[in-house]
C-alpha cells in the first residue's frame, strides 16, 4: 500500500476501496492484526505538539487522512495524497466486510443508550456479524475492557473514545488482542446510531463536512481553531525542513 509523508506522519495514499481491499487481503484474511489511526487536522496538530502522542499515532500500521485539511496540506507541501479516507466510511465498509465474512467484532465507546442503538442497528442490518462484546465509553477501568476484548478474540475492534484516548487505549493494549484489526472511530458510533446527523452527501462530496459540523454544533468553534493552527504548523515546518525523521526513514515509508 503506497504511503506519503505529510508533516512527520506516513499516510495511506489511496482511496477507500483500495485501502479496504488491501486490509482484507493482507490482514483480515490472514488473521493478522493491524492498528488503524484516523487523523484529521485536529489530531495532526495534537501529534505535532506532543511527541508522546506522535509516537502513538505513528506506531499504527495504517494512518488514514480523515480530513480534507490533511489532504490540502499534503498538496501544498508537494506530498499529494489522492483522497480523504473518512473514519466513518471505513467503519461502514468494515461492517459490510464483517457481515459478508461472518466476522467477530467488539465495540467500545459512546454512551450506553448510543451503544444500545448501534447494537440494535447492527443486528438488523448486518445479521451475519457476531458481536462478541461491547462496552460503553464510560467504563472507568480500561484495563478491564482490554481483558474483555482479549477473552472475546474478535476479528475487528472498534474504539470510539475520542482522541487521544482511543489511540492511547489501542496503543497500550494491542498486545492483548494481536489477531484483531483495531481502529479509533471518534464520534462514528453517535452518527451510526442516529444520535448525531452526518452532513448531507453534497457537503461531504464538496469537502464541506467540517462546515456542517460547525453550523450544527457551534460550540465546536474553539476546536475548529486547531485547523488553521495545523495548517500554519505544517507550512512553517515544511519551509524550515523540520522533521522528526531521517531521510532514510522517510523513504522507507513509501511502501508498506
Amino acid at each position: 500500500m503506497q504511503t506519503e509523508m505529510v508533516h512527520n506522519l506516513s499516510y495511506v495514499n489511496g482511496n477507500l476501496q483500495e485501502f479496504i481491499s488491501y486490509l482484507d487481503t493482507y490482514y483480515i484474511a490472514q488473521k493478522q492484526g493491524a492498528v488503524i489511526a484516523t487523523v484529521n487536522p485536529e489530531i495532526g496538530y495534537a501529534a505535532a505538539k506532543d511527541k508522546g502522542y506522535h509516537q502513538v499515532i505513528s506506531s499504527a500500521d495504517f494512518v488514514l487522512p480523515d480530513g480534507i485539511g490533511v489532504v490540502l496540506m499534503s498538496r501544498l507541501t508537494q506530498h499529494p495524497l489522492k483522497s480523504r479516507i473518512a473514519g466513518f466510511d471505513v467503519f461502514l465498509s468494515l461492517l459490510g466486510l464483517a457481515n459478508r465474512q461472518s466476522k467477530k467484532i467488539f465495540l467500545y465507546g459512546a454512551k450506553q443508550d448510543v451503544l444500545d442503538a448501534v447494537l440494535n442497528r447492527i443486528s438488523k442490518e448486518y445479521p451475519h456479524i457476531e458481536v462478541v462484546g461491547a462496552s460503553n465509553g464510560y467504563e472507568a477501568d480500561k484495563r478491564f475492557v482490554a481483558k474483555q476484548i482479549s477473552r472475546a478474540k474478535p476479528d475487528i475492534v472498534f474504539v470510539a473514545l475520542g482522541y487521544p484516548h482511543q489511540e492511547q487505549f489501542i496503543y497500550e493494549n494491542k498486545h492483548l488482542f494481536p489477531q484483531a484489526v483495531s481502529i479509533g472511530l471518534g464520534g462514528s458510533l453517535d452518527v451510526f446510531s442516529g444520535t448525531v446527523k452526518r452532513a448531507p452527501r453534497w457537503m461531504i462530496k464538496t469537502n464541506l463536512e467540517w462546515l456542517y459540523r460547525l453550523v450544527t454544533n457551534p460550540w465546536r468553534w474553539k476546536r475548529m481553531l486547531n485547523i488553521p493552527k495545523y495548517a500554519f504548523t505544517v507550512l512553517r515546518d515544511n519551509k524550515s525542513n523540520k522533521s522528526l525523521y531521517s531521510k532514510q526513514a522517510e523513504d522507507q515509508t513509501k511502501q508498506l
